[in-house]
């Protein structure tokens, strides 16, 4: 499958090594390159469940107590925004526009950073529609980390709709991705298998999750969420997405919704929020079909909570609308008053 990382092929040797490996005990980091490697392109490009000859097993798990990426956000530099509004009709320039208004992406993105990209790519439909993020704002995104130096660029989801190759060529995603030069990892909406197993301290509605372990193991973690109704959440936006970077999505929406996005969210934290606003979905979300808005905006923060809360006036809502933004804010993940912070409109 051309969208999807794939890894050269493993010798009798190097499988019989890959089961000794899982076997023992290993440092996190060492796992998680290991489980990232063989996971994320072997079982998926190969549409495998397991490693052969492994005993039959068909997941890679182990339980790990954080997941917060290795590389922080350097010091905005002076002038530099917290909150970053950018309007205009071209979603790739004023996605540009946004980040460079928050002191650049090379202030989120160092030289050799493997970075994980997470947009909403679940759905086929293109980006009139309103369910998946623009592909050139996922195309830019990728591109500028890039730039920044990074190593490689993995955007990877879920997709509920049509298998992972039809899925992200009917949104776009995958042909701006590769052409930016970033790889494409795509699940299938079943998929409940190909995660690790990670404790959630402090959880209240999850108290552990299946995380995929690219996102685990990445420097830097982006989400690229498009803002739009959400049945059951009220609105899809940056902490809502990472609903997509856990393996058993059910067990999400089978608990208190609201608290178990926040929960997730303290586990796997973004670097960066980059909301995708150009075309907005009003209802029937989040597959839609249903009534679109070209709001023509890009929001860019690194504060993922005020990114969801200023994103809610599009819609004519506020963040205690939709009782996960407020949530996250309890929990610390960010500044729910976005009026606090420095805010550019470009």
């Amino acid at each position: 499958m051309k969208d999807v990382y794939k890894p050269d092929s493993f010798s009798e040797q190097e499988i019989e090594a890959a089961c000794k490996a899982l076997a023992s005990t290993l440092e996190r980091r060492e796992f998680l390159k290991k489980a990232g490697y063989w996971a994320g392109g072997l079982v998926l490009a190969g549409g495998l469940g397991a490693l052969a000859g492994c005993g039959g097993k068909t997941t890679i798990k182990e339980t790990v107590k954080s997941t917060t990426p290795s590389t922080a956000p350097a010091p905005a530099p002076s002038g530099a925004a917290d909150l970053a509004v950018a309007a205009g009709q071209s979603p790739g320039e004023i996605t540009r526009k946004a980040v460079d208004a928050l002191g650049g992406m090379g202030r989120f993105v160092k030289p050799g950073n493997v970075v994980v990209v997470k947009p909403n790519a679940s759905f086929m439909a293109g980006p009139e529609a309103g369910t998946s993020t623009h592909p050139e704002v996922v195309g830019q995104v990728v591109k500028m980390c890039r730039e920044a130096g990074a190593s490689r660029v993995i955007v990877m989801d879920h997709c509920l709709r049509g298998s992972p190759e039809v899925c992200f060529a009917g949104n776009g995603i995958g042909a701006a991705v590769r052409g930016a030069g970033g790889e494409v990892l795509a699940y299938n909406g079943g998929d409940s298998g190909h995660g690790v197993d990670t404790a959630i301290p402090g959880g209240i509605a999850l108290k552990q999750t299946s995380v995929y372990p690219e996102v685990l193991n990445a420097d830097v973690v982006i989400t690229v969420p498009k803002a739009k109704h959400h049945g059951s959440a009220g609105l899809s936006l940056g902490m809502k997405n990472f609903i997509g970077v856990v393996s058993n999505m059910s067990s999400v929406h089978n608990s208190d919704l609201h608290q178990a996005i926040a929960d997730i969210n303290t586990l796997v934290k973004p670097n960066l929020s980059v909301i995708d606003a150009s075309i907005i979905l009003l209802d029937n979300g989040p597959g839609g079909p249903g009534p679109t808005r070209n709001a023509g905006t890009v929001i860019a923060s690194s504060d993922v909570v005020a990114a969801d809360s200023y994103a809610c006036t599009l819609f004519g809502m506020t963040a205690s609308d939709v009782p996960y933004i407020v949530k996250g804010n309890r929990a610390g993940l960010g500044e729910v008053d976005y009026n606090k912070l420095h805010m550019a409109r470009v």
